[in-house]
């Protein structure tokens, strides 16, 4: 059974969605990764989550939804030029509204649990806020790395072995040569310590912990 929305045809979702109602909603976003990583890193990485996860355990994945909550809004381009690779800014209050919006949408069209992965790890608070107006659905809203107890990183040894697992096209540690800040933008352990198998070893859990979650 397909798990991807975008790709069911209406009977399809109508058999999935009584198989399961479940929606998987990945929320991600556009922006600098280092110079290793592609730009779309948080919504890629969410999604494939979310589709092992649906493969394991059954519901739909909806299309990941690359907006995200920007942590330095006032860090302008002339003084940080590469600004100029992130176009995922939305202020928290404007994101909040749109995810209670998509929220009511998902269930109406007859979900009934909603599972968000916040790729882009500050869209979680927005997404959890935006979850309190329907106490009576089940709902849950984690990272990658939350919920198998971790703490995460932006494009160091965890996000890039995690890509390195699943989409090794999508990295390339030898970008890193010759940049006159080599590890711009990475926080957190140095990114080429990062490895496939680490990465799988890590991929491997955070399925179960979802499944184990959402069962």
């Amino acid at each position: 059974m397909k798990v991807q929305y975008g790709e069911m045809f209406p009977e399809e979702f109508k058999a999935a969605l009584a198989n399961n109602p479940l929606a998987y909603l990945p929320l991600g976003s556009m922006e600098f990764h280092g110079w290793h990583n592609v730009l779309g890193l948080d919504s890629i990485k969410a999604k494939r989550i979310c589709q092992l996860a649906a493969e394991k355990s059954g519901g739909i994945v909806l299309p990941a939804l690359s907006l995200g909550y920007d942590l330095f809004p006032n860090a302008d381009i002339k003084n940080h030029p590469n600004k100029i690779y992130d176009t995922y800014h939305i202020d928290p209050a404007t994101y909040q509204i749109i995810l209670e919006q998509y929220f009511a949408d998902i269930f109406k069209t007859g979900f009934q649990k909603l599972f968000v992965l916040a790729g882009h790890y500050p869209n979680k608070d927005v997404a959890e806020r935006a979850s309190r107006k329907f106490s009576d659905k089940h709902i849950w809203v984690e990272t990658e790395a939350s919920v198998v107890g971790e703490s995460g990183d932006h494009a160091a040894k965890w996000e890039t072995s995690l890509m390195m697992a699943m989409f090794p096209d999508y990295v390339d540690l030898s970008k890193i040569k010759n940049q006159e800040d080599p590890l711009l933008a990475v926080s957190g352990e140095d990114p080429n310590q990062s490895s496939a198998e680490y990465g799988q070893e890590a991929l491997n859990k955070i399925i179960q912990a979802v499944t184990d979650l959402i069962k």
